[in-house]
C-alpha cells in the first residue's frame, strides 16, 4: 500500500519562519514563496524573479510524521523517483542516508535500515542541501552557468538567454512511503530484438520479484498473444511475436503499443511495448574524405531510419516547460505534445541543458508518435574528469537510460549540447563523454549515440532574422546553406502586446530600453545573446512599424513567422542530403518578453506556430524564394516545389501567384509528381515588382497545390518592399 503523507517545509536559515505546506512532487522554493507572498510576487512580472537569488544558499527540510504502521509480514519502504539535488534523510533528527543526484530512483527499506528506531509518530525529514556551486559570490566569481559544471544538475537553472536565474530544488518527482510484502514486484521490463526483415520480434521479459508472477502480453487490439509465469529461479520469460505491429512516428503510421500485465498474489504492474527498429544512417550524398593522406572519417550519419524507412525529422527543441519542474502535470505535458503533433512535427530534441522529464512526458510521446532525441544533462560547459563527478554522472546516467530506454519514442541518445565548441572545450577524449558512450552501449545498444550536437556536417544557428555574420535574411541565408541536419535555428518574436503588458511595469512599457534594472532586459529583450538580442529593434524598425507597442509586437510576430517558414521549407528542399529540421525552440518556462519559442509561457501559441504547422504539412506545394526584401522594378524568380513526406506517390499542380493590395497575378503552374518520401521541383517563374511599389509595402506569394484527388492546399509567404533610396 502506498502512503503519501503531508509534508511541511522549513529552513534553518529562516529561523523566525514557521513550517509551511510543501507540495510533493513540487519544488521547495516555490512552496516557500507561495506560503509567503510578501517575499516575492509573480516571478513572471518585472524583476520579481531576482528575489530568488537570496534563497540559493539556504538549506531546506521537508518534514512529516510517520503514521503508516506495517502489518505483520510487511515492511515499510521509502521510494522516490527524484529529489533535487544533494539530499539526506533524517529520523528524529539523525541522518541515516545521503544522496547526490536528482534523476536516480531510490528505494530504501526503512524497516531493515532503522529497525526499532522506526515507530509510529517518528519525525521523518528530507534535508535538501544548498546547490552545489564551483564558484560563489563570496569568492568574487560572478553567477554563471559554469557553476553547474561540477554536478549532474541541469545548467539551465543557472540562467540562460531565455531562462532566469532561479535554481529550484526539492522533491520534484513522485515520492512516497510504501508497505510491501514478499509479493512485491520490483521491476518488469520487456527487451526485444527484431528480425532483419521485421517479421518477428524475439522478446525477453524480465520480472524482479521474490514470488511467482503471472505475465499477460496483449497486442494493440487487446488480444492476448502470450501468457506465462515467472519464478524467482526463472525470472526471465522468452516469447516470439510473429508479424509484430510496428510503432511508427507521426506521419509514418500509427504509434502502435502492445501492453502487458504482471501480477503476483499481492502486487500488479502494467506497461507498454512499442516494436520498432532505429538506425542512424549516412545521409544521401554526405560521404566525403580528403583527397590525400592522412584520411579521416566523413561527416557522421544524421539520417533517422525507422523500421527501414528514412524519415525526415521535422520538429523542435523541447526545453523545460516550467522553472519549477516538479509542478508539471500529465495534462500540461499532453497539451504540449499534442500541439507538436498538430504542428505536423515528428520529433523533439530534448535539449541537454534542461535535464530529464517526468515519466508522463515519455509515455505521452509514445502515444502521440513524437520521436525523442534525448540528451544527458550537459550543456555548454567543460565537464571535469574528476573521480567524484564521474561517479555521480555514471549513477545518474545509468538511471536515466534505464528509465527511458523502454520507450519506443526514444530514437537517439546524445551526450549533451554544444560540448565540442570553444566555449565548452570538450573533445571525444573527455572522460564524461567516453563514459556516456560506454553506458548507452551497455544498457541501450539498440539506440544510436552522438557525443554532442552539433557534429560535423550539422548546423546550429542562425538565431536572428538578419544573420549577424552575413547580414542575410532567412530566405537568402538558408537558401544557400548545405547541412546534413539543422538541429538548432531560430527567429525571435514577441508573444503579444497583452503578454508584454502583463510582465513589464507600466512606467517602462514603451519604448523598450535596456539597462541593468530594466524589466525588458531582465525578460531577455536585450543583452540575452549579445546586446540587441532578442528584441532586435533595428531589424523591426527597418522592415515595419514600431511606433507603438502594438505595432512593434505585430512587426515582431510577422518577422518570426516569416523567418521560420523560410527556414523549415529551405531545409525540406535540401532533402535527402538534409535529414532534419529542428528549430530553437519549442516552449519556455517563464514569460520572456522576446524569445525564439513557438509556444510562449505557459501555453500561448505564437503566430509562428501556425506558420510552421503550415510549412510542415506532409504534402505541400511550396515556392522557393531567394530573399525576403525586394525593390520597386526588380524582377523576382520563383520555383515551384511539391513536398512529399508520405509513403505514397503524390501528383498535383502547383500554381504560384503574387498578391499586391487587392489584386493578384498568376505567374504560372507546374504539374509535378513526387515519389514516396521525395520532393519534386518545377521550372522557374518570374515576376517584375511594380515600379510604384511603396517602401515597406508588404506583399504575398502563394503556392496552391491541387492534387489529383481534387484537394487544394494553400501556402503563403509575406514579403516586403525595401526601396533603398528612401
Amino acid at each position: 500500500m502506498i502512503f503519501k503523507p503531508a509534508f511541511f517545509g522549513s529552513s534553518p536559515d529562516l529561523p523566525d519562519i514557521p513550517p509551511f505546506p510543501a507540495s510533493v512532487p513540487g519544488n521547495i522554493q516555490l512552496d516557500f514563496i507561495t506560503a509567503h507572498p510578501a517575499f516575492a510576487g509573480d516571478l513572471n512580472v518585472g524583476l520579481e524573479h531576482r528575489k530568488m537569488l537570496a534563497l540559493e544558499p539556504y538549506t531546506w527540510f521537508y518534514t512529516t510524521t510517520l503514521d503508516c504502521a506495517p502489518e505483520p509480514g510487511e515492511k515499510l519502504w521509502f521510494v522516490t523517483e527524484g529529489i533535487d539535488y544533494l539530499w539526506s534523510l533524517e529520523l528524529d533528527g539523525e541522518t541515516f542516508y545521503t544522496h547526490e543526484g536528482m534523476f536516480s530512483r531510490v528505494e530504501l527499506c526503512l524497516t531493515d535500515l532503522l529497525g526499532d528506531r522506526l515507530h509510529p509518530g517518528a519525525s521523518f525529514a528530507v534535508k535538501i542541501h544548498p546547490h552545489p556551486m564551483l564558484y560563489t559570490a563570496a569568492e568574487g566569481r560572478p553567477r554563471h552557468r559554469s557553476q553547474a559544471a561540477g554536478c549532474v544538475k541541469p545548467p539551465v537553472a543557472y540562467e540562460w538567454d531565455w531562462h532566469p536565474r532561479v535554481i529550484p530544488s526539492g522533491i520534484w518527482d513522485e515520492t512516497y512511503f510504501e508497505t510491501r510484502t514478499d509479493a512485491h514486484i520490483f521491476d518488469a521490463e520487456a527487451r526485444y530484438v527484431l528480425a532483419d526483415d521485421l517479421s518477428r520480434a524475439d522478446v525477453t521479459f524480465s520480472v524482479k520479484a521474490a514470488v511467482p508472477a503471472e505475465v499477460v502480453f496483449r497486442d494493440p487490439d487487446g488480444e492476448v498473444v502470450f501468457e506465462g509465469r515467472s519464478t524467482p529461479d526463472m525470472p526471465t520469460l522468452r516469447l516470439t511475436v510473429a508479424d509484430p505491429v510496428l510503432w511508427q512516428c507521426r506521419g509514418m503510421g500509427d504509434p502502435a503499443l502492445y501492453t502487458y500485465e504482471v501480477a503476483t498474489s499481492g502486487d500488479r504492474k502494467t506497461g507498454t511495448v512499442g516494436f520498432r527498429r532505429i538506425r542512424l544512417v549516412m545521409n544521401e550524398g554526405a560521404w566525403w574524405e580528403p583527397a590525400g593522406f592522412p584520411k579521416s572519417r566523413s561527416n557522421p550519419p544524421a539520417q533517422i531510419e525507422l523500421n527501414g524507412t528514412k524519415v525526415f525529422a521535422k520538429g523542435s527543441n523541447y526545453v523545460n516547460q516550467e522553472i519549477f519542474t516538479g509542478t508539471l502535470t500529465r495534462e500540461e505535458y499532453e497539451g504540449s505534445i499534442r500541439a507538436a503533433a498538430e504542428c505536423n512535427m515528428n520529433i523533439f530534441r530534448c535539449w541537454g541543458g534542461s535535464g530529464v522529464q517526468m515519466e508522463d512526458f515519455y509515455d505521452l510521446c509514445d502515444r502521440w508518435g513524437i520521436m525523442l532525441w534525448v540528451e544527458f544533462p550537459l550543456a555548454c560547459n567543460c565537464y571535469p574528469d574528476s573521480g567524484h563527478y564521474l561517479r555521480i554522472l555514471e549513477q545518474e546516467a545509468a538511471a536515466i537510460i534505464r528509465k527511458i530506454r523502454r520507450h519506443p519514442s526514444l530514437v537517439l541518445w546524445c551526450g549533451g549540447n554544444e560540448l565540442f565548441n570553444s566555449w565548452s572545450g570538450m573533445t571525444e577524449q573527455s572522460l564524461a563523454l567516453r563514459l556516456l558512450n560506454k553506458l548507452t552501449y551497455e544498457l541501450s545498444p539498440e539506440i544510436p549515440f552522438n557525443m554532442t550536437s552539433p557534429l560535423s556536417g550539422m548546423k546550429h544557428g542562425g538565431y536572428t532574422f538578419i544573420d549577424r555574420e552575413s547580414g542575410l535574411d532567412p530566405y537568402a541565408l538558408f537558401g544557400q546553406s548545405h547541412a546534413t541536419a539543422y538541429t538548432e535555428f531560430g527567429v525571435p518574436g514577441i508573444p503579444s502586446a497583452d503578454c508584454i503588458r502583463g510582465i513589464i511595469p507600466a512606467e517602462e512599457l514603451f519604448p523598450p530600453k535596456p539597462g541593468p534594472d530594466s524589466a525588458w532586459e531582465a525578460h531577455h529583450a536585450f543583452n540575452a545573446w549579445g546586446s540587441d538580442a532578442w528584441l532586435c529593434f533595428p531589424t523591426l524598425a527597418r522592415f515595419g512599424d514600431v511606433s507603438t507597442l502594438d505595432a512593434m509586437c505585430e512587426t515582431s510576430a510577422w518577422l518570426q513567422r516569416t523567418g521560420y517558414k523560410a527556414i523549415f521549407e529551405a531545409a525540406r528542399r535540401q532533402k535527402p542530403y538534409c535529414s532534419m529540421a529542428i528549430n530553437w525552440c519549442w516552449c519556455e518556462p517563464w514569460k520572456c518578453a522576446v524569445n525564439n519559442s513557438l509556444i510562449a509561457y505557459p501555453d500561448f501559441k505564437k503566430d509562428a506556430y501556425y506558420a510552421v504547422a503550415d510549412s510542415l504539412r506532409d504534402v505541400l506545394g511550396a515556392a522557393e524564394i531567394p530573399k525576403f526584401s525586394w525593390s520597386a522594378g526588380e524582377t523576382m524568380t520563383l520555383v515551384p516545389w511539391l513536398f512529399n513526406d508520405t509513403k505514397k506517390e503524390v501528383r498535383g499542380r502547383v500554381t504560384i501567384h503574387v498578391t499586391f493590395g487587392g489584386g493578384f497575378v498568376v505567374l504560372g503552374a507546374a504539374d509535378l509528381e513526387a515519389k514516396p518520401l521525395c520532393n519534386a521541383k518545377g521550372g522557374a517563374l518570374s515576376f517584375r515588382i511594380p515600379d510604384d511599389a511603396a517602401h515597406r509595402q508588404r506583399f504575398t506569394v502563394t503556392a496552391v497545390l491541387e492534387t489529383d484527388g481534387g484537394e487544394k492546399i494553400f501556402n503563403s509567404y509575406e514579403l516586403v518592399i525595401e526601396n533603398k533610396e528612401v
